[in-house]
C-alpha cells in the first residue's frame, strides 16, 4: 500500500531582513531565515536560541505544591526514612527514576527505585506494589512520570505512606488524595513552561531541593544526560527549558561519568563525540525501552545507577539482545496486525485491533507505524484472559486523551495526551469500544483532517548547491525534534534517475537528484513502493532533510528524502505480479473514492459489482474522458483498469488538465493480446472474410434462411455482425430484421464495399492505438 500523498505547505521568509540578521550573528542565511519561520525575529531571541542563556531556568517553586514537597523529602532525609522512587517503564520514566535516585542516594537518602513490570502490573501505581513498597519500610513514596491517574491507589494506600506524586500527563479531573503533586499542566498551576517530560519535573524538583527557598533562578543542573534522553524519547517540544536541558544533556553525555551511560553508548555503536537528538532516538532510548517491553525496566535503571563497569558492560550488552529481539517480536506482531486489516472492507477514520498473545510492550510501536502508513489514529490491544490492554497513536487533528476520554464508562484505566496514551478495558467489551471510538473519530475530524501535510521550510535555489558549510551551520538548530523538527528544504523539478529498493528487507527506497550542476544520492525510508512511480529522467519536486554522510573517509551531502510530488503521479502496476482486481481491491480499502475507467461500461464483470468494490468505485467508460465529459472529484484518484482502445497519451492529457494528481495503471500487457486477437473477426481483411463467407454459404447450403443472433452466439470466434454487413452490401447475402438470405452470387471486388474499406480504417488505427499504448511509459506520457 502506497502512503497518501502528502500536501505540501512551503512557507516563507524575508530574505532581506535573513541575510542582515545573518551578516550580525555571523552565520548562514539558511539558519536565521528558518529562524523567522519560527517566530524568532531578532539577534537576541535568536542568539539565546542558538547559543543558550546564562539564565534558562525558570525558579522551580513556581510549581504548585513544589515546597510542600520539598518540605516533606527533606524531613525525610533528616529523618532517615527510607524513600522509594517509584517510575514508569519508558525511558522518560526509567531515565526520572535514575536521575531522582542518583540525585537523593548523593544527599545521603536511604533510597530505592521501584518500576512496575508491564505485563503484570501495568502502567502506573497499583495497590499490590504499594503495598509492598509499604512492607518494606518506606515510608515516602515520590512518583516520576506516573500518578496523576492514580485516584483509586492513593485512596487506599497503606496509612504508612505519604506518596508524593510528579508527573507531566494531561491531568485528570478527579486528583489523587496525594500529599503533594507537581505537575506544571494543573489549571492552577503559576510555572510558566508547560511541556516538561517526566524526567524535566523530577530534574526541577531536585533543582528545588537543592535551592531550598522560593524566589531564586536555579543554579544546580547537573545529570542533564539522564534529563537529555527521557525528554527526547517522550518527544515533548524541544523549546524552552526542554531545549536547554537537552542541549547540555548531549554536551554531557560525550564525557559523562555515569558508567552505565558510557556502556549504553559504546554498545549502541556511537561514536563519543556529537552525540545529537536523533542518537537518542534511535540508538540509546530503543536499547532503554527494549527491556522495559520485554521483561523488567528495573534492569534499565540499574544501568544508569551502578558505579560497577563490569555489571554495566554485562547489562548493555543484554540490553542489545533484548532490543534485537524486540525488533523481531514487533515485526511479527505488525505482520499480523496487516493481516488483519487485510480481512477490513474499508480502512477509514480510525484503526482499532485486537489479538490475544500480542506482547504489550511492543504494540505501541507498531501502533506507532501503522500511524505513520495509513495516517489515521491507532489503537492496538493485546488481550489476554478477560482484560484487553491497548496502546494508541493519533495524527495530529486528532486529541486523543479526549478521544478515549469520552469511552471512560467502559474503560478500566486510561491516561496520556494529545498524542498517545493507554487504556486497559474488559475483554468484552472490545467490540463495543471499536464502535464507539470510531464513531467519535469520526464525528470529530474532517475529511481534510486525515490528508498528512509536509511542511517545507525553503526551496533551494535552481542552482542546486547544497555544501558541507550549510549543513554544519544548521546543526546549530540541534537539538531538533518535536515543536522543532530539522529543517526540511526541497528542489522544483529535479531530474531523478536510477531509482531501486534497497535495506535488508527491501523496504527503503534509493535513487539519484540531479539539480543544476549538482547530484546527490537520495535516500526514502520505507518508501520502496514508490519504485512503481519512479522512472528514470523524472521530473519532480522533491522535499527532504540534507544531511552529512561519511563513507570510507568521503564526506558528502545526502538527502533523506520525505516527500516526491508531480503534477500527475503515473504509478505502473501494468507488470505487478497481481491481477488487478487485487491491486484494485487494495487500493480501495484506503481510499473513499477512485475513479475506475473500462473499456465498456456494458457487461461489467463481476469483480467490480462485488459489494467489497461497488461503494468505493465511480466506473467510467475512457470515452466519456476523451470527450471531457467525466469530471473527477478532487483529490480522488484515478484507475486505469482496462487496455485502452483510445490512444493513452490524450486521455492522460485530459486528466491533467483536469487537476488530477495520482493515476494508477492496473491493467495488464497481456491484455493488448486479447485485444488485438480480436481485431480480424470485428475488422475482417480479405482472409477473414474467406473464412465468414465460406461458413455461411454453407449453412445457407443446408437451411434457406440464418438468425443473425443464432449465427454470431454459435460462431462468434470465426465472425461477426461486420462481416455479414459486407456480405450484404456486395449482394452475396440479404440482411433483414435479423434474417439472413442467400441472394444470386456476382463477382465483384471486397473494396466495392463502403464498410469494408472504413473497417480498414479502424483496424489500422487500432493496431496503431494498441501499439503505441503498449510501448508508452511513464516518461512518455508525462513529458508532454
Amino acid at each position: 500500500m502506497l502512503a497518501k500523498e502528502r500536501i505540501w505547505e512551503i512557507r516563507d521568509y524575508d530574505k532581506h531582513k535573513a541575510g542582515c540578521l545573518a551578516a550580525e550573528l555571523g552565520i548562514s542565511p539558511l539558519v536565521t531565515g528558518i529562524l523567522l519561520e519560527r517566530g524568532l525575529n531578532d539577534t537576541e531571541s535568536m542568539r539565546e536560541f542558538l547559543y543558550g542563556s546564562l539564565t534558562p531556568f525558570h525558579d522551580p517553586f513556581l510549581l504548585k505544591d513544589m515546597e510542600k514537597a520539598v518540605r516533606r523529602i527533606e524531613s525525610a532525609l533528616a529523618a532517615g526514612e527510607k524513600i522509594t522512587v517509584y517510575g514508569d517503564y519508558d525511558v522518560d520514566g526509567i531515565s526520572a527514576s535514575s536521575l531522582l535516585y542518583i540525585y537523593l542516594q548523593g544527599r545521603g537518602a536511604k533510597v530505592e527505585t521501584y518500576i512496575p513490570q508491564r505485563k503484570n502490573e501495568g502502567y502506573g501505581l497499583n495497590d499490590d506494589a504499594l503495598q509492598t513498597i509499604a512492607d518494606g519500610g518506606t515510608t515516602l513514596v515520590i512518583t516520576v512520570d506516573c500518578g496523576i491517574s492514580g485516584v483509586h491507589e492513593v485512596e487506599n494506600a497503606p496509612s504508612a505512606l505519604d506518596i508524593i506524586i510528579t508527573d507531566h500527563h494531561t491531568v485528570p479531573e478527579q486528583l489523587p488524595p496525594a500529599y503533594a503533586i507537581v505537575n506544571a499542566k494543573q489549571a492552577d498551576d503559576a510555572y510558566p513552561f508547560k511541556e516538561l517530560s517526566g524526567v524535566g519535573i523530577a530534574f526541577k524538583l531536585c533543582q528545588a531541593l537543592e535551592q531550598k527557598q522560593p524566589g531564586r533562578l536555579p543554579e544546580w543542573a547537573e545529570l542533564t544526560e539522564l534529563a537529555a534522553l527521557g525528554t527526547v524519547a517522550d518527544i515533548v517540544p524541544l523549546i524552552g527549558e526542554n531545549r536547554e536541558l537537552v542541549r547540555r544533556g548531549l554536551a554531557a553525555m560525550e564525557s559523562t561519568q555515569l558508567v552505565g551511560l558510557r556502556a549504553l553508548i559504546e554498545a549502541s555503536g556511537l561514536a563519543k563525540e556529537r552525540i545529537a537528538a536523533d542518537n537518542i532516538g534511535f540508538g540509546l532510548a530503543p536499547r532503554l525501552n527494549a527491556v522495559g517491553r520485554l521483561e523488567h525496566a528495573q534492569r534499565a535503571v540499574e544501568l544508569l545507577v551502578t558505579n560497577d563497569r563490569y555489571k554495566a558492560s554485562e547489562i548493555a550488552a543484554e540490553l542489545n539482545r533484548e532490543n534485537s529481539l524486540r525488533q523481531d517480536i514487533s515485526r511479527q506482531i505488525q505482520e499480523e496486525a496487516e493481516a488483519l486489516l487485510a480481512q477490513e472492507e474499508h480502512i477509514d477514520t480510525a484503526i482499532v485491533l485486537a489479538s490475544e498473545g500480542w506482547h504489550q510492550g511492543v504494540i505501541g510501536i507498531v501502533a506507532s507505524r501503522l500511524v505513520d502508513k495509513y495516517h489515521l489514529p491507532t489503537i492496538l490491544l493485546s488481550i489476554s484472559g478477560d482484560m484487553a490492554k491497548g496502546s494508541c497513536r493519533s495524527i495530529p487533528a486528532l486529541n486523543l486523551y479526549e478521544a478515549i476520554a469520552a469511552e471512560a464508562d467502559i474503560l478500566t484505566q486510561f491516561g496520556g495526551h494529545h498524542q498517545a496514551a493507554g487504556l486497559t478495558l474488559p475483554a468484552a467489551k472490545v467490540e463495543e469500544f471499536r464502535r464507539r471510538f470510531k464513531e467519535y473519530v469520526r464525528q470529530s475530524l474532517q475529511p481534510a483532517d486525515y490528508q498528512p501535510h509536509q511542511i517545507v521550510d525553503c526551496v533551494i535555489s535552481d542552482k542546486g548547491e547544497i555544501t558541507l558549510q550549510d549543513l554544519e551551520e544548521l546543526q546549530l538548530l540541534e537539538p531538533c525534534g518535536c515543536a522543532n523538527m530539522p529543517p526540511v528544504f526541497a528542489f522544483r523539478h529535479a531530474l531523478l534517475h536510477n531509482a531501486k529498493a534497497m535495506g535488508r528487507e527491501q523496504n527503503h527506497l534509493q535513487f539519484l537528484l540531479d539539480k543544476g550542476d549538482f547530484s546527490y544520492r537520495c535516500i526514502m525510508w520505507n518508501n520502496a513502493s514508490l519504485l512503481y512511480f519512479m522512472y528514470d529522467s523524472m521530473i519532480a519536486d522533491v522535499a527532504f532533510q540534507p544531511r552529512i554522510n561519511v563513507w570510507r573517509d568521503e564526506t558528502s551531502v545526502q538527502l533523506h528524502a520525505v516527500s516526491v510530488r508531480q503534477e500527475l503521479n503515473v504509478g505502473d502496476f501494468r507488470t505487478h505480479l497481481a491481477n488487478k482486481y487485487q491491486i484494485l481491491a487494495a487500493l480501495v480499502r484506503t481510499h473513499n473514492i477512485l475513479h475506475v475507467y473500462v473499456n465498456s461500461l456494458a457487461n461489467l464483470p463481476e469483480e467490480l459489482q462485488s459489494p467489497q468494490l461497488a461503494p468505493y468505485i465511480e466506473l467510467h467508460a475512457y470515452a466519456e474522458l476523451e470527450q471531457g465529459m467525466a469530471p473527477q472529484k478532487a483529490g480522488s484518484p484515478v484507475v486505469f483498469l482496462d487496455f485502452p482502445e483510445l490512444r493513452l497519451v490524450e486521455l492522460v492529457k485530459q486528466l491533467r488538465e483536469q487537476g488530477v494528481h495520482s493515476l494508477y495503471l492496473l491493467y495488464k500487457q497481456q491484455e493488448e493480446a486479447a485485444l488485438s486477437a480480436r481485431l480480424p473477426v470485428l475488422y475482417p481483411q480479405r482472409e477473414e472474410m474467406a473464412v465468414a463467407y465460406k461458413l455461411v454459404m454453407e449453412l445457407l447450403m443446408q437451411r434457406q434462411e440464418l438468425a443473425l443472433e443464432q449465427l454470431l452466439a454459435e460462431n462468434g470466434a470465426q465472425l461477426s455482425e461486420n462481416a455479414i454487413k459486407i456480405m450484404a452490401e456486395l449482394g452475396f447475402v440479404s440482411l433483414n430484421n435479423g434474417i439472413i438470405k442467400r441472394n444470386v452470387i456476382k463477382r465483384c471486388q471486397l473494396e466495392h464495399s463502403p464498410l469494408y474499406v472504413a473497417l480498414q480504417h479502424k483496424r489500422q488505427a487500432f493496431e496503431n492505438i494498441y501499439k503505441e499504448n503498449l510501448r508508452l511509459s511513464q516518461y512518455d506520457l508525462l513529458r508532454g
